[in-house]
């Protein structure tokens, strides 16, 4: 049986000769060091103790802790498009969110967006699933059906729940951190420096029009005094590109349209270069 106080182990009788033994010195790695039990114990003890008050678990706790700060009286997100009465069914449209249904370009899919835009700046405030496409709900909104009934398929209106809901993948959500990256190009660029030093500068679309159009000496700015042709010079379907080449077609064919993602521009552009009267025009998967 155990005293109270006493350790929480049992001894038998040979255990406890061992532990004389070793008091009285008589071998083992605590005789031999001079180190009775009782001074081994209260060694252990005051190296525990050190450990977590000097160095250990006691030095790290407060920087652990969060600092106590007023909790702000008011918690919002996102400015609610409309609000659905969950009983009534009763909707009230925010006059303050403008709300469209798109297309997402955020990969190849051609999923539906619904777009949230604040009414007096022209944010874009989320992007979210378009009710109307089947690729974001099931069942979905027929086009013929009003804007009221998408604000209550997103609402949780009665007899809804999550029917009609329009959902879009993070990827398409993540289209609206593309809209608003600050690198993100607005504007037709010109180059402003030699050829590979990466110097540019923003000009309007009128010049653009104007430069590409006109041609001329387009980089006098930068230090060259190359002549460049534009559209009006380059149109010839009549002058072959080379005469002794023949089957490389008119002037006209020296123009390339080479683009990108065409997200319904490939029509045009292909319209375009056609009546150009060029035969090159390349866009994303073209080899």
């Amino acid at each position: 049986m155990m005293r109270a106080g006493s350790l929480p182990w049992m001894m038998t009788g040979s255990d406890a000769s061992a532990t004389d033994a070793l008091n009285r010195g008589e071998g083992g790695s605590m005789a031999r060091t001079n180190l009775d039990r009782r001074s081994f114990l209260k060694a252990a003890g005051g190296l525990g103790a050190l450990s977590i008050a000097g160095v250990g678990i006691a030095g790290q706790v407060p920087k652990a802790q969060a600092e106590e700060t007023a909790f702000p009286e008011q918690q919002h997100g996102q400015p609610l498009e409309a609000t659905v009465d969950p009983v009534t069914g009763k909707l009230e449209v925010n006059e303050d969110v403008i709300v469209r249904y798109s297309a997402c370009l955020g990969c190849y899919s051609s999923c539906g967006n619904r777009l949230k835009l604040d009414r007096q700046t022209g944010r874009l405030i989320s992007v979210g699933g378009n009710p109307y496409h089947p690729s974001c709900a099931y069942p979905f909104l027929n086009f013929d059906e009003p804007l009221s009934e998408a604000y209550q398929a997103m609402g949780f209106a009665p007899g809804k729940g999550n029917l009609t809901r329009g959902t879009v993948c993070g990827r398409g959500q993540a289209t609206q951190d593309v809209y608003a990256q600050p690198d993100r190009i607005t504007a037709p660029l010109k180059r402003a420096g030699k050829r590979g030093e990466g110097k540019w500068k923003a000009i309007t679309w009128d010049d653009l029009i104007k430069e590409v159009t006109e041609g001329g000496k387009l980089f006098a700015d930068a230090g060259e005094d190359r002549e460049v042709e534009g559209f009006k010079a380059l149109h010839d379907t009549v002058t072959p590109l080379n005469p002794d080449y023949p089957d490389l077609g008119p002037v006209s064919n020296q123009f390339v349209m080479l683009g990108g993602r065409g997200d319904g521009r490939t029509t045009i552009g292909t319209r375009f270069t056609n009546c150009f009267g060029s035969l090159n025009q390349y866009g994303h998967g073209s080899t």
